[in-house]
């Protein structure tokens, strides 16, 4: 039976229509001339990361086609090798519409460009935001750990069974993305040798380093440790991407058989500025269509019975923030906007080794340690490669743990920017916990923290949060008041997914709630 999200839409795909009451639906909030209105039959996706994939792929086998807005570029991976540009060597390939680039070798003085990273400031914290086509999994490091049992619950609502997640979300995950741990031949390489340091003194200190599994193609890693192809990874210049396409990323997977079907369609450099409901009960979506410059080409308003936002934790929170501000949405939750956290990040790096630990360290982290039992409070701590170069011959140890307390978010009308009232004494226990474990490993081995880049937790690349399930939404991420619109990101998770990298949990959980939402709310 079909559902009534789907009913009478006639089953047309992509067909221009005019409609009064859309005239108005965003009067008095932008001063642009109508755009044209876009009709689409199906399901609309604002966002490519995680959730946003997973949704296109899930829906597209159930037979329900759909549309997905990405607002930045593609980043196709081509024979010549110049996709993406280098950490070492940044260029504006690395910042969303920015003068400046946020990580490894800031460089300034660029022109804005449909770059891979936005930064957003929350008081004394740097947000980090994927943009781009595979969101998120374009800059990650392809880490794919399973939150342990014994603190998911530190954070995760106790409704949500882990014993379901583990047997079923995660394996479903695993099958789409291919992850495997670091091969032994490859951890004995030169390159490598830092990695081993680090499972040295873990082992040192009585911990229980682990080899963590990573979406990266291995094949490729040991291409470069045999001069086949330029050093990427193995001289630790991964975060922007890899030229050989070693890492796996959603563009190449989840999106990539979603398109296959022939019933998802993405759109790239499409950034959705506002959301609302007209009168008949579909979505709107009010879309710039920019080039890679941001200069704005066309002005969209496309509809849908069904919305799933997956713009991640400050692109959907935005989105939503707003849409309640300007009446667009006005029965939103109060909770839309809350329970915000950074995973519990800080960042250490130690120096003065007694081992050679190289300056050009082969990655992404693939070696980590859970000091579950520390008694501060449980963490996890990671060996993060980088390509320091020179004399530097540091290591980067960065860490999460669970949030003391959470942010909640609210709108800024001037700026159009999401404004978030972190305090690091939100992170406090996860940042103490760190510090314990290091001190540990460094009495073990002789090394210190270093003083010239010392201990940090002014950035997150682990933004969650703002639309917290079972909260702002019901258990499957339906958004409370508003029969069709969904929230499968990372806005869902309370602030941390407790010792551990968050895509994996992410995509498990959207794996999770898009299989009942597809069966209950689609008829599919």
């Amino acid at each position: 039976m079909e559902h009534p999200l789907l009913r009478n839409m006639g089953r047309r795909r992509f067909v221009g229509t005019s409609s009064a009451a859309l005239a108005g639906l965003f009067a008095g909030a932008c001063g642009a001339p109508t755009p044209t209105v876009i009709e689409e039959s199906g399901a609309l996706i604002v966002g490519s990361g995680f959730g946003g994939s997973i949704a296109a792929l899930r829906l597209a086998e159930a037979g329900i086609p759909s549309l997905v807005l990405e607002r930045g570029r593609r980043w196709e991976i081509t024979e010549a090798g110049d996709t993406f540009c280098s950490l070492r060597r940044p260029d504006r390939r690395a910042a969303w519409m920015s003068e400046r680039t946020h990580i490894g070798l800031v460089r300034g003085g660029l022109v804005p460009y449909a770059g891979l990273v936005e930064r957003i400031d929350a008081n004394a914290l740097a947000v980090m935001a994927a943009a781009g086509v595979g969101g998120g999994s374009l800059v990650y490091g392809g880490i794919f750990m399973r939150v342990p049992r014994a603190i998911f619950h530190r954070a995760m609502p106790e409704w949500i069974s882990y014993d379901e997640m583990d047997s079923t979300w995660y394996p479903k995950v695993h099958a789409v993305m291919p992850a495997r741990p670091i091969p032994d031949d490859v951890l004995a390489s030169d390159a490598y040798r830092g990695m081993r340091v680090f499972l040295d003194h873990a082992e040192r200190a009585g911990l229980a380093p682990f080899r963590v599994d990573n979406a990266v193609d291995w094949d490729l890693v040991r291409a470069e440790l045999r001069g086949e192809i330029p050093p990427e990874a193995t001289v630790g210049d991964y975060i922007y991407g890899l030229n050989s396409g070693a890492k796996i990323s959603l563009d190449r997977t989840y999106l990539a058989r979603a398109e296959a079907t022939g019933l998802c369609q993405v759109r790239a450099l499409h950034q959705v500025r506002r959301i609302a409901r007209d009168p008949d009960g579909r979505y709107v979506a009010e879309v710039e269509r920019i080039d890679e410059d941001g200069v704005v080409l066309e002005q969209l308003r496309v509809r849908a019975p069904a919305l799933v936002l997956a713009a991640g934790s400050t692109g959907t929170t935005r989105l939503l923030l707003r849409a309640r501000a300007e009446g667009a949405l006005p029965m939103l939750s109060d909770e839309v906007g809350r329970g915000w956290g950074n995973n519990g990040q800080s960042l250490t790096v130690r120096g003065r080794f007694e081992e050679d630990v190289g300056a050009w360290q082969g990655g992404p982290a693939c070696i980590f340690v859970h000091d579950l039992d520390n008694p501060i409070g449980p963490v996890t701590i990671e060996h993060a490669p980088a390509a320091f170069g020179g004399e530097c011959h540091c290591m980067i140890q960065p860490s999460s743990g669970v949030c003391d307390e959470l942010a909640s978010a609210s709108w800024d009308p001037q700026s159009d920017r999401i404004v978030i009232d972190w305090h690091p004494e939100y992170a406090r226990t996860a940042r103490a916990a760190a510090q314990d474990t290091i001190r540990r490993l460094n009495e073990a081995s002789g090394a210190v923290v270093e003083e010239r880049l010392g201990v940090t937790d002014g950035s997150t690349f682990h933004p969650l949060g703002g639309c917290v399930i079972g909260r702002a939404t019901d258990r499957f991420g339906r958004v409370h008041g508003y029969p069709g619109l969904y929230v499968l990101d990372g806005s869902l998770i309370p602030g941390s997914t407790p010792g551990a990298n968050p895509c994996f949990t992410i995509a498990a959980l959207a794996e999770r709630n898009v299989d009942t939402i597809v069966r209950e709310d689609f008829g599919a």
